[in-house]
């Protein structure tokens, strides 16, 4: 005869089974772990971020579209030119390429460097301290007895047309100086008309191409 006891136990057997049923029935609804769904929080952040950069695009970058944006709706304004002032600017190009010879108040070095204070050189023909500056001087330059010998390099590569008018026009009028101003163009000019030179003036020389 079978065993009593075996299935006197099936009424427990059942419980048993329907408990393992259950547990397996529970585990099948858990996502697999990378399927989870998110809280609901974070799909509204997300919808709220990229609704912002889609605005964001469009208010500073132009809609999205194949077509052409434009910068500007209207116009720009017009630039203000300010206007120059020759003896501000002429002064800051004396600063930077004379004043170290010439010193800051015109009065040269004596044997070495001539002074600009009231010299007919500064004061005169505006070409001769144009030519100056844009070439140079070599050779002895005797001034009130005193002979002047150093040599003055040419600032014309380093100087623009502007650059020169504004310097000659802030010496012929510092100092104690009145003279007339310089413009660019006579400037330009004078470049032009010794375009060819590749040495320094000496006194003759400038001397008889003046007077041509």
């Amino acid at each position: 005869m079978a065993d009593q006891s075996y299935f006197g136990d099936r009424e427990n057997y059942k419980s048993m089974e329907e408990l393992h049923r259950a547990v397996l029935e529970k585990e099948a609804q858990i996502p697999e772990e990378g399927n989870e769904r998110g809280p609901w929080w974070m799909y509204v952040t997300i919808f709220l971020v990229l609704a912002f950069g889609f605005f964001y695009l469009g208010r500073y970058y132009g809609e999205i579209s194949d077509r052409p944006h434009v910068l500007f709706s209207e116009a720009p304004d017009e630039t203000v030119v300010t206007e120059i002032d020759p003896m501000t600017a002429g002064r800051q190009v004396y600063t930077r390429v004379c004043q170290s010879c010439h010193q800051q108040d015109g009065s040269g070095v004596r044997g070495a460097f001539p002074s600009l204070v009231g010299s007919e050189w500064v004061t005169g023909d505006p070409a001769r301290p144009v030519n100056v500056v844009l070439h140079g001087m070599r050779g002895e330059i005797v001034r009130d007895g005193v002979t002047y010998n150093a040599a003055m390099p040419g600032f014309g590569r380093l100087l623009s047309d502007q650059d020169v008018a504004h310097l000659i026009t802030y010496i012929r009028n510092a100092f104690g100086n009145e003279a007339g101003e310089v413009s660019p163009e006579q400037v330009g000019n004078m470049r032009q008309a010794t375009a060819g030179r590749t040495e320094a003036w000496t006194e003759s020389e400038l001397n008889s191409f003046l007077e041509l």
